[in-house]
């Protein structure tokens, strides 16, 4: 007794000085309440599921108290305040028997389904809705340590598609939302066309299956001498094919038949761009002489002459649907060459007045003027026209002591011409200029009767007698 009277003292000491305050924190107190226990010889710690002891400094005589606590995430299942009591060697207390903290329960969603159910702490609950529903918010939820699901419950919500517009130039059958699998029908105005898909259906994800169609001016493949092909697949369509906005095709001609153009057409607002024709080729005319050149996808041909002829006619005609050329075929005539004729002085344009050179030209159809050097004269008429590389008529002057008699020139009697030679070897010379010897020895006592030639071709004068470097030509008896 006096042992327990001693322990009494100690006790209430340590309860004076360590009142209503928690020893696990000090590294001490463990043991001094298991060498607490072994005095009240209690034996060892009850075993206590999901929870821990705790120490208290609560005495009372010949008893120690201490305290279950349940672990993290567990609370007690059963509403006990009492103490674990170590008295007269033996352990009283009441379990309050452990358990995982648990969330509030809740109703299934209408027409969910749940799956892994389970209300305690970090279970996780699934969702799904069945189809036709659509799952509105989480698919899943976990219970926190705090007792709250970490979100609200979803909810199943039957699927619809969104309500569709109808396209300009068309109509739509339902403008309302759709339940799935249900369709919704497009038509166009005519002419237009429908391009896309005309009926659509509303799948269980609450989308439509294809894009809202739109209403388009379809253009029809024509009947051509030819083929008309599609780019992307390669496929020969046939004629009256219907083909939508936007569509590229090549096409090809029969032999004897030319597209009236090359490349890629298209079909825009329902007109082929540009046109998908065949045309008959024209046969190509040729004339020696007559040059010609092919534009615009073989439809137009132009003429040309050489430098030296003139073109007459249409210098550019077209090939026409029937396979025929416009207009006539032109022809090249040479053009007029202005040469020193026989006494001729010089040449001018007659309408222009303009001065032409010895050896220029003049096209056809050009009318020209000349002038004879004195003392010769022109017989008629001073004009001539060009006709086909010919000035008609041919320019002519005369001289009244000079003849040309198969193609002789012939002086009169008594006459005398003098003329100037070209070198001092030759009495020919071109262009009947008259020239003046101012040289004596140019002339001589003894004149003979000569006869001097004429070259048509060159228009020279050439006699058959040279003295010095003048010829003199006198004809007598």
């Amino acid at each position: 007794k006096s042992e327990n009277i001693t322990l009494g003292n100690v006790m209430k000491k340590i309860v004076s000085e360590y009142s209503n305050s928690m020893s696990t924190d000090n590294n001490f107190s463990p043991w001094f309440f298991e060498q607490m226990i072994k005095l009240l010889n209690c034996g060892p710690l009850p075993k206590l599921n999901n929870s821990r002891i705790q120490y208290t400094l609560k005495w009372e005589e010949q008893k120690i108290h201490l305290q279950q606590k349940c672990n993290r995430y567990f609370e007690a299942s059963v509403e006990n305040t009492s103490d674990i009591i170590c008295w007269n060697g033996k352990w009283m207390y009441e379990d309050k028997k452990c358990k995982l903290i648990t969330c509030p329960i809740f109703h299934k969603p209408a027409h969910g389904l749940m799956i892994n159910v389970a209300y305690t702490y970090n279970s996780v609950i699934h969702f799904s809705c069945p189809s036709d529903y659509i799952l509105r918010g989480n698919d899943s939820m976990r219970c926190q340590e705090n007792q709250q699901w970490s979100s609200l419950p979803p909810v199943c919500e039957i699927v619809k598609c969104l309500p569709l517009h109808p396209p300009k130039h068309g109509n739509i059958n339902n403008t309302n939302e759709v339940k799935v699998n249900e369709i919704v029908s497009f038509t166009c105005l005519k002419p237009y066309n429908v391009k896309g898909e005309s009926v659509l259906t509303c799948l269980r994800d609450g989308n439509w299956n294809f894009p809202t169609p739109v209403c388009t001016l379809k253009c029809v493949v024509p009947e051509i001498a030819g083929r008309v092909v599609t780019i992307s697949e390669g496929t020969i369509l046939k004629p009256r094919t219907f083909i939508n906005q936007g569509g590229k095709v090549l096409y090809s001609c029969k032999r004897s038949f030319i597209p009236v153009t090359f490349g890629v057409v298209q079909c825009l607002s329902g007109k082929w761009y540009p046109d998908i024709q065949c045309r008959k080729t024209c046969k190509i005319e040729k004339l020696h002489g007559l040059n010609f050149i092919l534009s615009h996808n073989f439809s137009v041909i132009e003429y040309s002459c050489s430098a030296v002829e003139t073109l007459l006619g249409d210098s550019k005609r077209t090939c026409l649907e029937n396979g025929t050329w416009s207009g006539k075929l032109p022809r090249c005539v040479k053009n007029c060459q202005l040469l020193p004729g026989f006494g001729i002085h010089s040449y001018r344009n007659s309408d222009t007045l303009k001065y032409l050179p010895f050896g220029s030209t003049v096209t056809e159809n050009t009318n020209v003027t000349y002038s004879c050097q004195y003392p010769y004269v022109n017989n008629s008429t001073d004009t001539a026209i060009c006709q086909n590389g010919v000035l008609t008529p041919k320019p002519h002057c005369s001289h009244p002591s000079i003849r040309l008699i198969n193609s002789r020139v012939i002086f009169t009697y008594e006459s005398s011409e003098y003329h100037v030679c070209e070198t001092k070897y030759t009495c020919k010379f071109f262009g009947y200029r008259q020239k003046s010897c101012y040289h004596e020895n140019c002339f001589h006592g003894d004149y003979e009767c000569v006869e001097v030639g004429f070259n048509n071709a060159t228009s020279e004068i050439y006699v058959g007698s040279i003295v010095d470097d003048c010829c003199v030509m006198q004809c007598n008896d």
